[in-house]
């Protein structure tokens, strides 16, 4: 008996600590693949995303970057694919972490997902910390102001060859959209970044790429070339 007893005592141990310790999964599941398959974009009916969240991705933890939509100390909402709506909300572990955030910073966070969002409400998680920060899209003077004073900057020209007859930001550096999108690039990480295109879309959604790729200062230029050149700031052909 008293063998028996001491079995007991000892399973018993084995299994408190085995669910003290368990950890929270990772996912590596992207906003677009959440909102394709639970989301607004899914297809499925409601009860198979539901289904389909809580097995994947409810209590999972994961890691988004986007533009700070409203912060408050404890909180923030983001946008993640640039249209502008609140795709994100999330509880900062540190209640104070929010603070200092300011509508337009774009930021990385790695959350605990809890929420599943549809087309009426963003996916929302908690103890979220921020991994990294970079800064908002510059309107043309304020881009001028940078290139002054950022002397480490580095110049990147997302659009095509074909488009450099209309005149490029002097010092800049042509890698393609296509050529960010698949990696086919040599940037370095420890030098902040400039980006622009023709209107400013293909910059911002290269921001994006780069942001998630671990690249920590990241500066887009609002409006493009188009807007440059209303500004009447040089370009060199």
């Amino acid at each position: 008996m008293r063998t028996k007893f001491i079995g007991f005592l000892l399973v018993s141990f084995v299994a408190v600590i085995g669910g003290c310790s368990s950890e929270v999964p990772y996912s590596s599941a992207s906003y677009e693949d959440l909102n394709a398959e639970v989301g607004c974009g899914s297809s499925y009916s409601n009860y198979m995303k539901e289904g389909i969240f809580k097995s994947r991705y409810e209590n999972h933890r994961m890691i988004w970057s986007g533009e700070v939509l409203r912060a408050k100390a404890d909180n923030v909402s983001l946008n993640i694919d640039g249209k502008g709506t609140q795709d994100l909300q999330v509880n900062f572990a540190n209640k104070l972490a929010g603070y200092t955030l300011e509508k337009g910073t774009f930021i990385t966070v790695s959350f605990v997902m809890k929420k599943m969002g549809d087309c009426s409400r963003p996916f929302s998680g908690e103890k979220a910390t921020i991994e990294s920060t970079f800064y908002t899209s510059y309107s043309p003077a304020q881009t001028m102001e940078l290139i002054k004073h950022q002397k480490d900057l580095l110049i990147i020209d997302v659009r095509s060859p074909e488009e450099l007859r209309e005149g490029k930001i002097e010092n800049s550096t042509l890698i393609p959209l296509m050529d960010i999108m698949t990696g086919n690039y040599t940037i370095p990480q420890d030098r902040p970044l400039l980006l622009f295109c023709a209107t400013g879309g293909r910059s911002y959604a290269a921001m994006q790429i780069l942001a998630d790729r671990g690249y920590k200062e990241i500066y887009n230029l609002q409006g493009g070339v188009a807007a440059w050149k209303q500004a009447n700031l040089p370009l060199v052909y």
